[in-house]
């Protein structure tokens, strides 16, 4: 039986219909309302990475292309039509006479060339995906050497304004999901002129050139100006979004609710007596006790389903650690061996979703023909032996090390559950250490860190969704694990015509990286959506669980 919590006052009036907030005033119930994996941690197209954060994007924005809300697939956004040349690296992009931003002014081509050269200047996550445009790369470069008296030349960059109406991109090479890319948030329009209020001081390079830094208040309800279906109406941290739809969007009459919310909450059990109550129609991820309970018991409106993503532990692959101490994951023979001394069956047994246990990166069925190499399964007599080969004979020696992972779900009882094991299989007792979401975040992108909890989920249906992770010049390497033989398999896959040979490749990088093993895979992923069938229309159960709100709809 589920156990039921408190209910705030708050959430009593929203069940009544109506929120007082402390902005003030009495807003009615938005259309639809539900929660999401944590906290919006920007909404700034550049330095989106994260899942809720890119959810909230898709609804805010649309770009070039945009995704069809149920297949996924990259479809014509505010750009139609789109002219591909016959080698298929030239793309001629007509932006919609209709398209407009939240304030009524016009989308234009330099909407996108101020984006793109600004994610240049200032680079991102996922920066390294505008690499393929011709002139993208070499621009980067020059603009972060900062030579005295040579200026990067953005003129360069073959993103060119036509005219105000029309963009032209030229590629380095054909590239199958460039669609798929335009869809996404680093390819996201902004509206330079109503940004000019929030410019910083700006740096002046060594080179001569003149960097405008905008302060992060542009993204602020009232200030941010976006051209999706929704502008952001209120931002209250920890409490409530607040999206009302676009009036000036140009397919607004498709949007079917007119106010969503996103509610706040880190504790699960909260969560679902919230959906339970009518308080919100959907949770995104439903995990834990609550979550175990409902899939046991067959709860209709429980709905599982395969994920586009594993749940894995990073190792910190730098020679020395932050503290300047020298790093045992450096050796690849430790990594090797805390990989191998874990049985991954025990922590599905702690999740209790019917997540597969798994010794890939790439999740086993995401991709039709690709052939899926074999990682490194549980092996404990031979984990022990890599161990007294990198100088750790039964664990003896081994530096004091931490154990990294965020304070939400269960992810608290599968590090204890992995300690364990390598307290008895290894003899290396580590510390765990659970921390707030945001200080964990940072950890891991600083590589202030040994191990840490970490977890991918594909951006767009192509396998170097998962593969460009760890190149060379992704901003998303949090293991800092670099190869060049898995750079140049991931560069040859990138220009392979051929569709089931570029599948072998990527299958080839892939099982460098399990041999290598930066990161420790234990299971494939599956989505706990709750919602309820009967009200919530639009939703689709995709593998790669990104949603287009505007076709979202509630019947009450």
């Amino acid at each position: 039986m589920l156990r039921l919590a408190v209910i705030p006052i708050a959430l009593i009036l929203l069940l009544a219909g109506a929120m007082v907030w402390s902005g003030g005033g009495t807003q009615q119930r938005a259309d639809f309302s539900y929660i999401d994996r944590g906290e919006v941690s920007t909404l700034d197209p550049n330095r989106m990475s994260w899942t809720q954060d890119i959810r909230v994007g898709y609804a805010l924005w649309e770009g070039l292309y945009t995704l069809d809300p149920v297949t996924l697939d990259a479809i014509p956004g505010c750009a139609f039509p789109i002219d591909i040349s016959a080698d298929k690296t030239v793309y001629t992009f007509h932006i919609r006479p209709e398209a407009r931003w939240s304030n009524g002014k016009p989308v234009v081509a330099s909407n996108f060339i101020f984006a793109w050269r600004r994610m240049l200047e200032e680079p991102g996550d996922y920066t390294y995906l505008l690499h393929y445009i011709k002139g993208a790369k070499e621009f980067e470069d020059a603009f972060a050497a900062d030579e005295p008296g040579k200026p990067a030349d953005f003129s360069k960059v073959e993103a060119i304004e036509v005219n105000p109406q029309t963009l032209r991109v030229t590629l380095l090479h054909p590239v199958a999901f460039f669609p798929d890319i335009c869809a996404f948030p680093p390819c996201f329009p902004l509206n330079r002129e109503s940004m000019q209020e929030y410019l910083d001081v700006p740096t002046v390079k060594k080179s001569g050139a003149i960097h405008e830094n905008y302060k992060k208040t542009f993204t602020r309800a009232g200030a941010l100006v976006t051209n999706g279906a929704y502008m952001l109406k209120d931002w209250q941290f920890r409490r409530r979004m607040r999206f009302e739809a676009n009036p000036y969007y140009w397919d607004r009459a498709n949007v079917k609710s007119k106010v969503i919310d996103k509610i706040s909450s880190d504790d699960l059990s909260w969560s679902y007596e919230m959906f339970a109550s009518g308080g919100v129609d959907w949770i995104t991820d439903l995990s834990g006790d609550t979550a175990s309970e409902l899939f046991a018991r067959h709860d209709p409106d429980l709905h599982v389903f395969p994920a586009f993503g594993t749940y894995f532990y990073s190792f910190n692959c730098n020679e020395k650690l932050n503290d300047g101490k020298p790093n045992p994951f450096f050796d690849v023979r430790v990594r090797q061996a805390f990989t191998l001394a874990v049985n991954k069956q025990t922590i599905v047994d702690i999740t209790r979703l019917g997540e597969l246990p798994s010794d890939n990166y790439i999740p086993l069925g995401a991709f039709t023909g690709y052939p899926a190499p074999h990682g490194l399964s549980m092996d404990v007599a031979r984990a022990q032996r890599l161990l007294a080969a990198a100088g750790y004979p039964g664990g003896k020696g081994f530096p004091q090390t931490s154990l990294l992972f965020n304070n939400e779900a269960n992810h608290a009882q599968i590090a204890q559950s992995v300690r364990n094991q390598w307290l008895e299989n290894l003899g290396i007792d580590v510390r765990l250490e659970g921390m707030e979401i945001k200080v964990y975040r940072d950890k891991l992108h600083t590589k202030d860190y040994a191990v840490g909890r970490a977890s991918w989920f594909g951006d767009y249906n192509d396998p170097s969704t998962f593969t460009d992770k760890y190149k060379k010049d992704s901003g998303n390497n949090d293991s800092n694990w670099l190869n060049d033989k898995y750079q140049s398999l991931c560069e040859k896959a990138d220009v392979e015509p051929d569709a089931m040979k570029r599948l072998a490749i990527f299958a080839q990088a892939e099982k460098v990286l399990l041999d290598e093993a930066p990161i420790l895979p234990l299971f494939t992923y599956v989505n706990a959506y709750v919602f309820r069938d009967r009200q919530v229309k639009g939703l689709p159960l995709n593998i790669r669980s990104m949603e287009m709100y505007k076709s979202i709809q509630v019947v009450r």
